[in-house]
């Protein structure tokens, strides 16, 4: 899923103004959700009149795709670190990833990202809400490169063939989803240690020497 085009601010300081601009945006969503943050709320938080936070989005679903690129931008640096055919290894990445959420707990910008995009999930699951349509692409487009990635392992012979790679993709991805909500809700979990152990599992049952059914 491709992000939004770039506004036409180009210089050091536009660009950084709208940086802090999408920063309050996240933390604030995270908090509040789209619906309950005002864009005067956001520009007074970040330190620009609210014409200033105009000039650089221009509407308020412009900053909310863009906000939204932020969490696609995080997505993309740990989930393809290791290029677009991690195969089975993708298990592993999302363990790392899941491991290092904890190891900050001075540092909220991991949370409020998940959290933002838990709370923008929710607000536009119905049709007709105005970032449906790209939530639901976005959907489609993690699904396919992820089942990309699980058939190459299978044309390698790292996977077993009577898997399906779809259904595995979207189990790996439910998966994703379920560990975030729980983190949000609570962050002593130990979601590392539970990531490491599904994706041990995961790894044994779809190994091509595995003998389960």
């Amino acid at each position: 899923m491709a992000p939004v085009p770039k506004p036409k601010t180009s210089s050091a300081k536009g660009l950084e103004t709208r940086e802090r601009i999408v920063d309050v945006a996240v933390r604030f969503i995270a908090r509040h959700g789209a619906r309950g943050t005002s864009l005067a709320d956001i520009a007074a938080e970040a330190g620009v009149s609210q014409a200033g936070l105009l000039y650089h989005f221009g509407s308020k679903e412009a900053l909310l795709n863009a906000v939204l690129d932020r969490h696609l931008a995080f997505t993309e640096e740990w989930l393809w670190s290791d290029g677009p055919d991690p195969g089975l290894k993708i298990l592993h990445l999302i363990t790392k990833h899941m491991a290092s959420w904890p190891s900050r707990p001075h540092d909220d910008t991991v949370y409020s990202i998940l959290g933002m995009n838990t709370v923008v999930l929710a607000e536009n699951v119905s049709e007709g809400t105005d970032l449906h349509p790209r939530l639901v692409e976005g959907y489609r487009t993690t699904i396919d490169r992820v089942t990309a990635a699980l058939r190459s392992a299978q044309k390698r012979g790292e996977m077993r063939k009577d898997v399906d790679p779809r259904l595995k993709a979207m189990e790996i991805i439910a998966f994703c989803y379920g560990m975030e909500a729980a983190w949000l809700v609570n962050p002593t979990i130990p979601v590392g240690k539970a990531a490491a152990q599904w994706a041990a599992q995961q790894t044994a049952l779809l190994a091509a020497d595995s003998t389960k059914a």
